[in-house]
């Protein structure tokens, strides 16, 4: 009797799991890819952002498009150079119950996983990214050096917003975010950058050689109130640490940073970075180590001020 029970229930199973299977499988055959790739543009035009995919279609239980390319409107001559991901795919993830984005640039992946009914769990595992990779030297014009992995953990309430249903509130966020990097370095290239010193407008910089070495940092969240546990990197032309505060809002170009960052170059070091090394030489020090210079980030990360 215990066997005929046994050989019911695994019929059963067996009949969910392929009907299971069936419905998965014709869901991605069947999909209308065009019209994503359309939308996909769509939203790429009103971000300002030409976007140009190679191919999309069906993965393993996922969609999957290959050979991206996302550059910034522009009427310079030549355009800029695109960002190149060889790789974007999204579908459902099991354990926990979800959906999950996988894409791979720079040699790495970035899995991006999100789950969870009342409060909203959203994970980032970026691993193995090679910032010396061309395509990145070609977007930004910066020719990078070391390998970068990233993690984030973090746990978002869902709040009521007026009439609407629940959203998730970043604001409220707790969890860790952590950073380690191998062997960062800049071996060169261009850039524009934001010198107060120097006046509002952008002033286009000739970078030199930076070495930062191995960096290392961990922030963990509780409520939306963040704190650095850990920021600190070593080289001979540099010695870097932050610590401080990070307070979220519900958009992170609002979130308010409070974090004081202290450096210590390497005086021919400073004298190789020209403009940049002028600005850094009006930095005041350290209170508790002359030697040292620390400087405040504050304001918002969409419009940071550092003083």
């Amino acid at each position: 009797m215990a066997t005929s029970k046994l050989k019911v229930v695994r019929r059963v199973f067996g009949y969910g799991a392929f009907f299971f299977l069936a419905v998965v499988t014709a869901f991605f055959l069947t999909f209308p890819y065009d019209a994503l790739k359309d939308r996909a543009r769509l939203e790429a035009d009103k971000a300002g952002f030409f976007l140009r995919i190679g191919s999309i279609g069906p993965g393993f239980f996922s969609l999957r498009a290959k050979e991206l390319q996302l550059s910034k409107k522009s009427d310079a001559d030549p355009p800029p150079a695109p960002l190149k991901i060889e790789a974007v795919s999204a579908g459902p993830s099991l354990l926990p119950p979800g959906a999950s984005v996988v894409i791979r640039l720079f040699g790495g992946t970035v899995t991006t996983r999100v789950s969870g009914l009342s409060n909203l769990r959203v994970r980032v595992d970026a691993e193995d990214l090679n910032l010396a990779s061309p395509t990145l030297k070609e977007f930004s014009g910066i020719d990078f050096a070391g390998t970068i992995e990233a993690h984030v953990d973090l746990t978002l309430p869902r709040v009521p917003v007026g009439q609407g249903p629940a959203e998730p509130d970043l604001s409220q966020a707790s969890g860790t975010v952590t950073l380690e990097a191998k062997g960062l370095a800049v071996n060169g290239g261009s850039m524009e950058m934001v010198i107060p010193q120097f006046g509002p407008e952008p002033t286009p910089l000739d970078l030199p050689k930076i070495v930062v070495g191995d960096l290392s940092g961990k922030l963990k969240f509780e409520k939306g109130a963040g704190t650095i546990e850990r920021f600190e990197a070593k080289s001979a032309d540099l010695e870097l640490q932050a610590s401080g505060t990070l307070k979220l809002a519900r958009r992170l170009e609002y979130a308010e940073p409070g974090i004081e960052v202290r450096f210590k170059p390497d005086p021919e070091f400073q004298k190789r970075l020209g403009l940049i090394g002028s600005a850094l030489s009006m930095v005041g020090p350290d209170p508790k180590d002359p030697s040292w210079r620390m400087g405040r980030l504050t304001g918002y990360l969409g419009r940071p001020n550092f003083r």
